[in-house]
């Protein structure tokens, strides 16, 4: 076959128009695609933080009134943890329903976004082909990789990060809305598109605060799509950019918190943790191990514990690196905003400055993929502090943009080789092979690491595995294995806990001491419990499971003292174990007092396994006291 017939049959073939019913129907089948590998994320489990902001959260389950949601920074996304609550109980599977939904949202979202896209560019340079198989295709593609690769699973299976998710949709549905006003045909379109913007700008940045940069993002895409001045973007579409941009109203002083060196939190300039020049200097080799995991996505971790970086060679070099990526992307966008011939006007491949037309083209648009890449970032992963410094569910959406240049670079490379190729079937055959395999391999590994989140256990493995210096991921372990009555296998796990995280965490002090003291080691579990309460004196785990020692060793005194601290401190456990004190010593009116006090305490708490044992206890003292005489004094 001659090069002239092998790009006539290439041009025939993707430039014709699918329609819309083929369009549609692509669609449909990614999502159906998108739901058949995500299925098993629906059988996931609570995870870690998902235990304190869900399973255990005071009053989430109550919808109104909404001061509890108004009064945290992320109000949106917390409500829906609330919604599904109230609904689910202590299932997951709502829980998972709704992040799958939200995210096959987002795929639909972006495959949405590229088509009109690229209708919005056509009518600007007054081509009326509409769209070809080969953009339905780029499109359909990116859509489907990115949403079943597995690096996209932790701010879905992993319950409580579904405000990355929920930010994510805020930034697509943005993104399509100012796409349907700038190519509605009519009134209705745009107004469609004005509503779009208003719902998903709340949506967005009402769940996270990654939303922030997206009327940037937009700005400069609407910048290089129209090739219209920012004055006059603002003139003609300031009510779009108003909308866009309506709820930093809300915003400003929500995250004004975050500034104050006064105050200390897991986010913000008054971490005492990790200040701003460190969690600067340790972001290029976190994000550049984003980059390796959007490429190869194994070997996955729920929880690095990232170190700080210490050496000048690494974070000067590394971070070289990351300014060098950004002026990069910074000329190419401006490159991309030369003047584009309309149809008809000049040839396509037309030369500027030696740069062929549809060259400074596509230079445009990778130049805005890798500025929105590092703007979507830089609310986790530039000067801000947070106490996690890399965690994967943050390369969500910027995902999106790296799995989209792969895509594209693809499509054109096999447009430039079909052209030149002799046997241009085999070489389709050949890409929709290596097409086929990433899908397969892609959802496979994300059908995999979703098991992963069915057990505790495996999944802190997983971690350990990854960072064998992790003492989060050692003292998980550990807890797991206790709880599953594995003491002896639990305890190397504690000590590799307490080794590589120091004595600045009382909760791995209090691990190993549990599990010396079924050891029986008692002495040495009594150094790792004070220690405990030493360095962190409001830590009631620590003086109720003290308080336990003393009560087994008839120091009863001491056994009151802690018991009574931990109660104070509002532990249900403690409060059940001070009442089966004051029990021994055959003080009824007092156990029951503070048996009543833990059954409000643990139903708060949702501990029905507690509540059980309180009730059983409450019982017996309560008959105990109806056949005695009344009480005086205390213990």
């Amino acid at each position: 076959m001659t090069d002239s017939h092998a790009t006539h049959v290439w041009e025939s073939a993707t430039n014709q128009s699918p329609g819309r019913a083929a369009i549609f129907g692509l669609g449909l089948v990614v999502l159906a695609i998108v739901l058949i590998v995500w299925k098993s994320s629906l059988d996931g489990s609570f995870q870690f933080d998902d235990y304190g902001n869900i399973v255990n959260k005071q009053g989430i389950d109550q919808l109104w009134p909404p001061t509890m949601y108004l009064q945290s920074g992320r109000p949106l996304g917390l409500y829906s943890l609330a919604v599904n609550k109230r609904f689910s109980a202590d299932s997951p599977y709502g829980f998972h329903l709704f992040n799958l939904a939200v995210h096959a949202a987002n795929a639909m979202l972006i495959y949405a976004g590229i088509l009109l896209s690229r209708l919005v560019w056509l009518q600007r340079r007054r081509d009326a082909s509409g769209l070809s198989t080969f953009w339905v295709a780029i499109a359909a593609l990116a859509a489907l990789l990115w949403s079943i690769h597995p690096l996209t699973t932790q701010a879905v299976t992993y319950i409580v990060q579904r405000y990355e998710s929920l930010s994510a949709m805020g930034y697509l549905g943005a993104w399509v809305g100012l796409l349907l006003v700038l190519g509605g045909s009519g009134r209705w379109q745009r107004l469609a598109g004005y509503l779009m913007i208003l719902l998903f700008a709340w949506v967005g940045l009402t769940s996270k605060e990654v939303f922030a940069t997206a009327p940037l993002s937009v700005l400069l895409f609407d910048r290089q799509l129209t090739r219209q001045t920012f004055a006059a973007i603002f003139a003609r579409r300031w009510l779009a950019y108003g909308l866009l941009s309506s709820p930093f109203c809300w915003f400003v002083l929500s995250v004004s918190r975050w500034f104050d060196t006064s105050r200390s939190s897991s986010m913000g300039l008054g971490m005492e943790e990790v200040n701003s020049w460190e969690y600067l200097r340790t972001q290029p080799e976190v994000i550049l191990h984003y980059l390796r995991l959007a490429v190869w996505p194994y070997p996955q971790s729920l929880d690095y514990v990232w170190r700080i970086q210490q050496r000048p060679e690494i974070y000067f070099s590394l971070g070289a690196i990351i300014v060098s990526l950004l002026l990069l992307g910074f000329w190419w966008y401006v490159r991309g905003l030369r003047p584009v011939p309309r149809l008809g006007h000049a040839a396509a491949d037309a030369e500027h400055d030696g740069l062929p037309v549809d060259a400074s083209i596509v230079c445009g648009w990778y130049g805005w993929g890798i500025l929105t890449f590092f703007f979507i970032l830089a609310p986790t992963s530039s000067f801000m502090p947070i106490a996690d410094l890399a965690f994967e569910h943050r390369m969500y959406l910027p995902l999106a943009l790296v799995v989209a240049g792969i895509v594209f670079a693809g499509g054109m490379l096999l447009q430039r080789l079909w052209g030149n190729s002799r046997n241009p079937l085999v070489l389709g055959a050949g890409a929709a092979m290596i097409v086929v395999a990433a899908g397969g391999l892609l959802g496979w590994r994300t059908h995999v690491r979703n098991l992963d989140y069915r057990d505790e256990l495996t999944l802190w493995m997983r971690v350990t595995e990854v960072a064998p210096e992790n003492p989060r991921g050692w003292y998980h372990v550990g807890s797991a294995l206790y709880k599953r009555g594995h003491r002896d296998a639990a305890l190397p796990c504690m000590i590799s806990a307490v080794g590589f995280g120091g004595s600045q965490n009382p909760m791995y002090d209090v691990g190993l001491a549990d599990c010396l003291r079924h050891a029986g080691r008692v002495d040495e579990a009594l150094f790792f419990y004070r220690r405990a309460i030493e360095n962190k004196p409001e830590f009631a785990e620590g003086h109720n499971n003290l308080g336990v020692v003393y009560l087994e060793r008839d120091e009863d005194e001491m056994a009151l003292n802690h018991f009574t601290i931990a109660s104070q401190l509002g532990h249900a456990e403690a409060m059940h174990n001070l009442a089966m004190l004051y029990e021994r010593r055959e003080h009824h009116a007092q156990a029951i007092e503070w048996l009543q006090k833990a059954i409000d305490t643990a139903t708060a708490a949702d501990q029905p396994t507690l509540i059980e044992r309180i009730q059983s206890r409450l019982q017996a003292n309560q008959r105990a006291l109806s056949t005695d005489e009344p009480e005086e004094g205390q213990p």
